[in-house]
């Protein structure tokens, strides 16, 4: 906007305000004014943004969620979509000079980039675009402030998995066992689990599958390392407790997977459909209408609790989207995330994608999945019964290494090794991964 234009706009609207001291315009007369001079402060030339995915999103919800609504208000912002792959992986991207503007990546990836030094704080920037972080489910912005000692706030959250129980309608049917119901403890579950479990006409019917070992220690808000110190964080008392929960879970007759470290839940629920329960995160988006088109009878129920922490889930985990350090157009990419966590496209994710939403508006959740016709007469109130933990901070070196050594000390611990044995193992592994990994 030229200054002559924007001089005659303050000049028009402050023409309002003749009385200020009856209508209070005065107040008014400065935040029209400091609205105007922020608008000035926004280029408007045509820019493209390069957006790099560190976690699953389809194209189609890309285009659907970020790019068209930006577009429809933005019309000079482009955005790209970045596809992650051999050379193209962000260590390719910084080492050639080329980082992205934007990382949509989750609360305990953040870590990684960090490494990279391309976060950095946006609360100024918030600020500058007027951004309302109120709007925003205090315990999710907490999930992203934890990576800094200083609470910088290093993205902002665009959606939040939930746990739940999956299981199969038919199966219970079939062995007349009734279906999960909401509230259950780990040990009810289990006991469930045991009455499905079994081999019929050559075929084996497993009851249960937490999905991973990981997955159970997420209520305890724990980690494999502890960031401040970067020290494994893998020989306590809370893991001791996972270990013996999973041990619980598989050791039912039948119900042990073929490989702990390859172990996959999903096929066997969505596609074999010979799992009768799966507790895991958000599958409304991911490939459940698929199965339910092939067959599958399914419904959910409340995730399972630990006793002394009824109605807990997990620990946040929330996909968040971050401005990097090194983007010349942060202003265009504040406009960018201003969109695509506003109200209107907040619904439009939930009603059309199953997404769950960081903000407090409560429609978000009273419309999830309003536009998918499969989920419609399925519990999804269950899924609210519970809620998350506080996220502990991840650190960069927890990554699929240290996730492998965990998986393999638990895999000797149901096949015999002592506890303890199992957890100092893990825990020396992890610190000799971590010292290798820094000398790298």
């Amino acid at each position: 906007m030229k200054a002559g234009k924007a001089a005659r706009m303050k000049s028009i609207l402050a023409g309002f305000c003749i009385l200020p001291a009856l209508a209070g315009c005065g107040p008014a007369k400065e935040t029209v004014e400091k609205a105007a001079e922020k608008a000035e402060a926004f280029d408007t030339s045509p820019v493209k943004l390069s957006l790099f995915p560190a976690v699953g999103i389809e194209e189609k919800d890309v285009n659907r969620l970020f790019i068209e609504p930006v577009k429809k208000k933005y019309p000079h912002i482009d955005i790209e979509l970045l596809k992650p792959g051999k050379g193209t992986m962000i260590q390719d991207l910084v080492a050639a000079g080329q980082p992205p503007d934007l990382l949509y990546t989750w609360n305990g990836g953040l870590s990684t980039f960090q490494a990279y030094d391309l976060l950095v704080d946006m609360t100024p920037l918030a600020a500058r675009h007027g951004a309302d972080l109120s709007r925003f489910e205090p315990v999710v912005l907490d999930s992203i402030r934890v990576l800094s000692g200083q609470r910088e706030l290093y993205a902002l959250p665009f959606t939040v998995q939930f746990n739940a129980i999956y299981y199969n309608k038919d199966l219970f049917d079939r062995f007349g066992v009734p279906y999960p119901s909401d509230g259950m403890t780990w040990e009810e579950t289990i006991e469930l689990a045991k009455r499905v479990t079994r081999s019929e006409g050559g075929v084996s019917y497993r009851g249960l599958d937490p999905e991973a070992v990981s997955r159970l220690s997420k209520p305890l808000g724990i980690t494999y390392v502890n960031s401040g110190k970067e020290r494994s964080a893998i020989d306590t008392d809370e893991w001791r407790r996972v270990f013996e929960l999973a041990r619980s879970i598989y050791s039912i007759p039948g119900n042990k997977p073929g490989n702990f470290l390859n172990a996959n839940a999903k096929p066997a629920f969505l596609k074999d459909q010979n799992l009768a329960m799966i507790t895991t995160i958000n599958l409304l988006n991911l490939a459940l209408e698929e199965a339910a088109a092939v067959g599958l009878n399914w419904d959910v129920a409340q995730y399972p609790s630990y006793k002394e922490k009824p109605n807990v889930y997990g620990h946040v985990d929330a996909h968040v989207l971050a401005i990097t350090k090194t983007s010349k157009h942060k202003d265009q990419a504040m406009q960018v995330l201003q969109v695509v966590t506003s109200d209107e496209v907040q619904l439009l994710s939930a009603r059309t994608t199953a997404r769950l939403s960081p903000l407090q508006n409560p429609e978000m959740k009273k419309q999830l999945g309003a536009d998918m016709p499969f989920l419609k007469g399925k519990r999804l109130e269950s899924i609210f019964k519970s809620s998350p933990v506080p996220a502990p901070a991840y650190s960069r070196y927890e990554d699929s290494a240290v996730n492998q050594i965990v998986l393999k000390s638990f895999e000797a611990y149901f096949n015999g090794q002592d506890m303890n044995s199992a957890l100092r193992d893990a825990d020396q592994k992890i610190n000799r991964h971590i010292e290798d990994s820094k000398s790298k």
